[in-house]
């Protein structure tokens, strides 16, 4: 865990927080394309770096925390409206009424995903001195999603304060949720007693269970009346082949 990860997992979120208040709630094509490549990404992610990781780690068990991590997300999205997909039902939300249910819940997300996220290195010096190769693809993932889910948070605050610093300042305290995830994995692993890598694998395979939900709900959800989409696509199978280039080198 060092301060440029964190710069950068705040960093996107702001920047999402930031066109979510430019936008002033709207969801262009080019934001869903965004959207589309992150999904993408999170998905090839899961598949060819963190699955056969954690299987290798915990065998057949690794299913069970995987899917652990799949329902956890199917309840947290009741409360978060799919905001983590980019949605954004302004219909749902009262003015005056501050969206509680989404914020808690989008936070928890946000924690759960940056728990693994700093206990590679950690778990490495455990297993043989071998450090975990998917730690920057991970971050890298995460940051990319964090662009589209804060700009639909942003745009819900703005809905509900029409006050742009309001909107920003609680956008800013969202984006602290998966850098404090980071942090728990880390203090967590660092003092536990026990068999550290299974631990951490414990932890990936609940966030891999929650990528799954996320990219496939987004990549199914791309294209719009099931018509084909070029930008869309383009973007899929720009976020699926950057994750396959890097398992070769």
């Amino acid at each position: 865990m060092n301060y440029v990860d964190i710069a950068i997992l705040i960093g996107a979120a702001m920047l999402g927080g930031g066109l979510g208040v430019s936008l002033q709630g709207r969801i262009t094509k080019d934001v869903k394309v965004v959207l589309a490549f992150s999904g993408a990404y999170l998905f090839a992610l899961a598949v060819l770096h963190l699955m056969p990781e954690i299987y290798h780690h915990l065998a057949e068990e690794a299913g069970i925390y995987v899917l652990v991590g799949f329902l956890l997300q199917l309840v947290l999205e009741y409360f978060s409206k799919g905001v983590e997909h980019g949605h954004i039902h302004h219909s749902d939300q009262v003015r005056g009424l501050f969206p509680v249910g989404i914020y808690v819940s989008l936070v928890l997300h946000s924690l759960i995903e940056g728990l693994p996220l700093a206990g590679g290195e950690i778990a490495g010096h455990h297993h043989h001195g071998h450090a975990h190769s998917h730690g920057d693809a991970l971050l890298i993932g995460i940051a990319i999603h964090k662009i589209p889910e804060a700009l639909a948070l942003a745009a819900l605050l703005y809905y509900y304060y029409k006050n742009k610093v309001k909107t920003l300042a609680m956008t800013a305290l969202y984006a602290t949720a998966t850098p404090l995830g980071m942090w728990i994995g880390k203090t967590v692993l660092g003092d536990f007693q026990g068999d550290v890598v299974r631990l951490y694998s414990i932890m990936l395979s609940v966030a891999v269970g929650i990528f799954l939900h996320v990219s496939t709900t987004i990549i199914f959800e791309a294209e719009e009346h099931h018509k084909f989409n070029v930008k869309k696509t383009v973007a899929i199978l720009l976020g699926l082949g950057l994750v396959w280039v890097s398992t070769r080198f």
